[in-house]
């Protein structure tokens, strides 16, 4: 082939052809004029319930968190194969009160709103959309450094964390951190909105433009 199209950075290592690879993150068709105050004291996240979007983590994860600060709720919205076992984990570590399991909805972004962070708790990814959905919501997000996208979306430390994929301590830690700094979580969310406008339509389509002007040319 002439080009290859990958959405990530850590896509375009793989294919290991940088003469012919662009990169062309997807797009976010949905920008948000209304933002989350992250004063609520909830935490959401959102995907399939599934062995790759690693809610069976985030539960442990939860149990940290719930430990020094149990007044904070945890909202999943999805739905997938593992939801039983996922209830079920729920239920055996004690976390019925604080973990609740929604079926997906078509308002989530007002989900989001009322939400003060976001976690992406996933294994492995192809992108990652869910992030630069909650990031334009106003919301930070905690997510681990799974291959791939996180490290492209998150800037570490200004609009959201990255952690190392699969450490429940640190991503526990993190959360807390977010909860205990309420002027920075507020920071970290109005810095989230602005970096999540990177992938609106107007910012990607001169991407695609200039892709198909390249291979013309050549």
């Amino acid at each position: 082939c002439d080009t290859i199209v990958t959405l990530t950075q850590g896509d375009a290592l793989e294919w290991n052809e940088p003469h012919k690879t662009y990169i062309i993150p997807n797009i976010i068709t949905q920008i948000s004029t209304e933002t989350s105050s992250c004063k609520y004291f909830n935490v959401i996240a959102i995907g399939r319930l599934t062995y790759q979007k690693g809610f069976d983590i985030l539960i442990k994860v939860w149990k940290q968190v719930n430990l020094k600060y149990p007044n904070w709720k945890l909202n999943i919205y999805g739905e997938g194969e593992l939801g039983n076992d996922l209830k079920r984990q729920i239920k055996e570590e004690g976390l019925g009160n604080v973990i609740t399991i929604h079926p997906p909805t078509p308002n989530i972004y007002q989900e989001m709103q009322k939400s003060s962070i976001f976690v992406f708790s996933s294994r492995f990814e192809g992108f990652g959309l869910a992030l630069i959905e909650a990031m334009t919501n106003g919301i930070p997000c905690v997510s681990f450094d799974c291959p791939y996208g996180p490290s492209d979306i998150i800037t570490d430390g200004e609009d959201g964390f990255l952690i190392p994929n699969g450490n429940i301590q640190a991503m526990a830690d993190k959360i807390c951190y977010l909860i205990e700094n309420e002027e920075e979580r507020k920071e970290m969310g109005r810095e989230a909105h602005q970096s999540a406008m990177r992938y609106a339509p107007e910012n990607i389509m001169p991407m695609w433009e200039k892709l198909f002007n390249d291979i013309v040319k050549s």
